[in-house]
């Protein structure tokens, strides 16, 4: 069982007087060069900024004023506007997130029984939690859609899409998840990491060929067939769903 284990190339070494012991062969195996290497970590030292190469100050993603999100628009009128709207607290806004991915069964049972020890003040059951979800104001409300009937192939309803770039640009909860400017990040060994689309020569190469101070915004299309009802004739639509490249992968990828 112990020649089993040898190379080749042991065994004729040890067939040969005076020849030295066999080097211990590394356990490393060579990278793939078609299989990524998913176990590289970044390198904070080898992270690059675009204004850090060019040399030029705001040279992506200059800042030209404070976004006026939904909580300023509110907070300018009243002082005392409280910022969980619809929900009377913070804890209930937290609980009413973690709940939307609940079904309504489920959450039916946990407020039933008390699992979350009574704290809860704005909602006691999944229908009223989902009347609650109705009254968000997100920026962008029912008067924002525009109707068109010049189709005949039904009616068209959208909105505009420099209003929907900028109520995602604005929007507080993507505040920290937001990337304005392109940056080239590598390992410990060298090796380019890409990870996000900033990261990627698209990126670099379109912010070469802009001004000082522009931010690319890359706008993201997808659409898919859906089924409305059963009840009228099998009703389908065909919405188109907008998203910005600004946006972190896997908060803009998430259905909720």
């Amino acid at each position: 069982m112990a020649i089993d284990k040898l190379s080749i190339n042991d065994l004729l070494l040890d067939k040969v007087l005076g020849a030295p012991p066999p080097e211990d062969t590394p356990n490393e195996q060579p990278i793939d060069p078609q299989q990524p290497d998913l176990t590289c970590t970044p390198d904070p030292t080898k992270t690059k900024a675009h204004r850090q190469v060019v040399g030029v100050e705001y040279t992506g993603g200059k800042a030209y004023g404070k976004a006026t999100g939904l909580y300023n628009k509110h907070r300018k009128y009243s002082e005392q506007w409280n910022p969980w709207h619809p929900f009377q607290s913070a804890h209930d806004f937290q609980q009413a997130q973690l709940f939307s991915q609940q079904t309504k069964t489920w959450i039916d049972q946990h407020l039933r029984h008390g699992l979350d020890n009574f704290k809860i003040e704005s909602f006691h059951s999944a229908d009223a939690l989902r009347n609650l979800f109705s009254e968000l104001d997100l920026g962008l409300g029912d008067d924002s859609w525009i109707e068109d009937d010049s189709h005949i192939f039904g009616t068209l309803y959208y909105r505009d899409i420099f209003k929907c770039i900028q109520f995602l640009l604005a929007h507080l909860p993507f505040q920290v998840h937001l990337n304005f400017e392109p940056v080239s990040l590598a390992d410990s060994k060298g090796r380019r990491i890409y990870s996000k689309r900033n990261m990627g020569d698209l990126w670099w190469d379109t912010q070469d060929q802009l001004p000082a101070g522009a931010t690319i915004v890359p706008v993201i299309c997808a659409s898919d067939k859906t089924h409305l009802n059963n009840f009228s004739g099998d009703q389908y639509a065909w919405p188109l769903y907008l998203t910005i490249g600004n946006i972190r992968k896997d908060i803009h990828c998430t259905p909720n």
